[in-house]
């Protein structure tokens, strides 16, 4: 078993540069220590999963992982197992079907074993590679019965190639903030204000530019996250468009400021992303900005927050420029009946009663 084995420096640093290749180091790994799969999860502090890479798995059993609670230790075995050495302090224990015993009898739910007897991966083992206020990244093999349990030569093995992921994964997670503070030098290099975020919308890297915003109080930093008042949303709940999952890929809003002040604009943008990474690459960028009054992208944006069709969109912007229903009617080559009714689906639909209202919510979006 140990004889012959890989350079496994070459073959995870070679994931580290290039991550579409981590699927086939882990698979060699497993293969490697006699089991069906090779594991590496990413789990936020939240116990929420950031990211879940295992071989040799179908997508059904992914989304199944998710439903029976698979990111808890309440639920499951091989993070309740590491937290209990954790909490030892024991940060980077090799733990394996000896400690899933122990954990398994003291479960409030068997949901997640039951899922692992319906996969076939009772067994393996499993180490941190990473544990640090971010979360956790671990490495794992998962085992059929057939495979049985783990052998003190297989954890050897497994162990042997924990120490060069580990050192894959600091690389990865490296290079990933490189291109956060790459970006951000861009921007500068161009006199443009950004904020760079992360996938959770957290601040990552920003321009001098930026930091002026936050000295004056425009907005507010605190714990990694930016906020500030604004119009149609907060720019927190910006962010969270943004960046949440299915969110918006691009939007508007204008921050509040003192009428003496010149109003300012903070575009958002999300960014290109691969399948999978650590969680410290770009996701989305804040773009400060005087009003432009970009009509094409404000009609988008009011139907990417509201769910107005093109028609109702084109409506609310007619009427914001101070066309009456008449001559809106009359350049749209419509009824004014047939306009009576989209201003009462629009005005449904912005969560506003009268066209006065409608106003003042369209006065930050056509800015």
């Amino acid at each position: 078993m140990e004889a012959h084995q890989p350079d496994w420096d070459d073959v995870f640093m070679a994931a580290a540069l290039q991550p579409d290749r981590w699927m086939e180091a882990l698979d060699l790994m497993a293969r490697q220590t006699g089991a069906s799969h090779g594991q590496l999860i990413g789990i936020g502090g939240g116990r929420d999963i950031e990211f879940n890479l295992a071989t040799n798995f179908e997508d059904w059993a992914f989304r199944k992982f998710v439903d029976v609670g698979g990111g808890s230790p309440n639920a499951n075995f091989r993070i309740a197992a590491s937290t209990r050495e954790i909490e030892r302090g024991f940060y980077d224990p090799l733990v394996y079907e000896r400690h899933y015993d122990e954990a398994i009898s003291q479960l409030p739910t068997r949901e997640y074993v039951d899922w692992c007897d319906e996969i076939d991966v009772p067994f393996g083992c499993q180490t941190n590679l990473v544990l640090d206020n971010f979360g956790l990244v671990g490495l794992a093999t998962l085992r059929k019965r057939r495979e049985g349990r783990s052998t003190p030569a297989q954890r050897r093995v497994f162990a042997q190639a924990a120490e060069a992921a580990r050192r894959a994964v600091r690389l990865q997670e490296r290079l990933e903030g490189e291109q956060a503070r790459f970006l951000s030098g861009a921007y500068e290099a161009v006199g443009v204000c950004a904020f760079i975020l992360d996938h959770r919308g957290r601040l990552i890297a920003r321009t001098a530019t930026a930091d002026a915003l936050l000295s004056r109080g425009d907005i507010r930093l605190s714990g990694g996250s930016l906020d500030a008042e604004g119009a149609p949303l907060s720019l927190r709940g910006a962010i969270d468009a943004l960046t949440r999952q299915g969110g918006v890929k691009s939007l508007r809003v204008l921050i509040h400021r003192p009428p003496t002040e010149p109003a300012l604009v903070i575009e958002g943008f999300r960014l290109p992303q691969p399948a999978w990474s650590l969680g410290r690459l770009p996701h989305a960028v804040l773009v400060a900005n005087a009003p432009r009054r970009d009509r094409v992208g404000s009609l988008q944006l009011l139907r990417t927050l509201y769910g107005l069709t093109a028609a109702e969109a084109d409506i609310a912007l007619r009427l914001f420029e101070g066309k009456s229903r008449a001559d809106v009617a009359n350049e749209r080559d419509v009824t004014p009946e047939t306009v009576r009714g989209q201003i009462k689906a629009l005005q449904a639909k912005c969560g506003v009663s009268g066209e006065a209202s409608l106003m003042r919510l369209l006065a930050p979006i056509f800015c």
